[in-house]
């Protein structure tokens, strides 16, 4: 294979590099905030003659024969989301035209103890009855606008909801979380859990792939275009970096008895920076230093853009690990810096997508 043609390979894979695992970090996020965030739900069939306020169920009457109304709310559950309840369902429990107690939260267990109490206080009988309100129902589908894309795609919206009600599913967070700004909660948080896993670590594991080819590729055009036969710095670092990489995804979410497999476990993650740093300014330094032979397949603008990049981000890390070193810094502001530091790392491989010029 050419040159041409190899330098065609690194600016694909250089990009897919920069956009895998950026979707790996922002798309895992987005997932985490929109299972927590979905608001519907499947809801019960009462059985109302017609859905308008004021409409009412039958009076159950609470005695010894039904455990005090313990055994009377089995409606059936609505298996689609947009067969919901449009108004607010209230439950009432009352003895004659006294309200003994009110609810509109479905969900609310029915107090058949307090009500056999009640019942024997009073001597009368005592009833439950469901209303239907005239107050809307916010988390039902129909009377928002994710309706219309609901008669869409209504697979994706009961997906959700599945997923959301899945009792594996432990998400990081049980609000809508910023962490790039706001720092609410870390990387490893939000990814180890079930599902968001099941989406970051295949990217992952494939964002490791293609590490290894752009590495590959980089000293292949080296050598090719310097004339040489040899393994160099930025490769062999570069490798490196992958291998870590990979340790570190396929530990993250383990959790070990051992102080030691922890600490193991832990510093997969700054081996990998630190490879990966050094192999990108070995990387630009023979670039640099071999100018002369290969600028015509660079374009100059960026190749000194990536090295002002590469300063930078040594500079940063460095100054990063001594602040770290000396002041104990709010988690907030840690996780603010891990999330932005990930992120800001793979602009190396953008700027590689478009250092080397597109030569037909």
């Amino acid at each position: 294979m050419d040159v041409k043609s190899n330098i065609r390979y690194l600016r694909i894979i250089a990009f897919f590099l920069f956009f895998t695992p950026a979707l790996a970090l922002i798309g895992s996020l987005a997932i985490n905030n929109i299972i927590v965030s979905f608001p519907f739900t499947y809801e019960k069939n009462f059985n109302f003659k017609e859905n308008l306020p004021g409409t009412t169920t039958k009076r159950i009457e609470c005695n010894k024969e039904n455990g005090f109304c313990k055994n009377v709310d089995k409606f059936k559950t609505i298996s689609k989301l947009n067969e919901c309840n449009k108004y607010i369902i209230e439950r009432s429990i009352f003895s004659g035209t006294n309200i003994i107690q009110k609810s509109n939260k479905i969900s609310d267990p029915i107090p058949h103890i307090e009500i056999e109490k009640i019942k024997k206080n009073l001597n009368k009988k005592i009833f439950l009855q469901w209303k239907i309100t005239s107050e809307i129902n916010q988390t039902c589908i129909i009377n928002t606008n994710f309706l219309k894309y609901y008669n869409y795609v209504p697979f994706l919206f009961e997906k959700i909801h599945k997923i959301k009600n899945n009792k594996k599913t432990a998400l990081g967070s049980n609000v809508v979380v910023n962490p790039i700004l706001y720092g609410e909660t870390s990387i490893s948080n939000i990814v180890k859990r079930f599902p968001i896993k099941f989406i970051f670590k295949p990217l992952m594991y494939l964002s490791v792939i293609l590490m290894i080819f752009y590495w590959y590729y980089n000293n292949l055009i080296y050598n090719k275009l310097i004339k040489i036969q040899a393994n160099n710095k930025f490769y062999i670092f570069g490798v490196l970096s992958s291998i870590f990489l990979l340790f570190h995804v396929i530990f993250l979410g383990w959790e070990f008895e051992s102080k030691i497999l922890t600490q193991i476990r832990r510093s997969f993650i700054i081996f990998f920076i630190l490879f990966e740093v050094l192999a990108q300014a070995f990387l630009i330094k023979d670039i640099l230093k071999a100018k002369s032979e290969i600028s015509k397949y660079l374009n100059k603008i960026i190749m000194y853009c990536k090295l002002t990049f590469v300063i930078f981000v040594c500079l940063s890390t460095l100054t990063i690990l001594i602040i770290l070193m000396i002041v104990n810094l709010d988690s907030k502001i840690d996780y603010i810096l891990e999330w932005n530091y990930f992120l800001i790392l793979l602009v190396f491989y953008f700027l590689s997508s478009i250092m080397w010029k597109k030569i037909n």
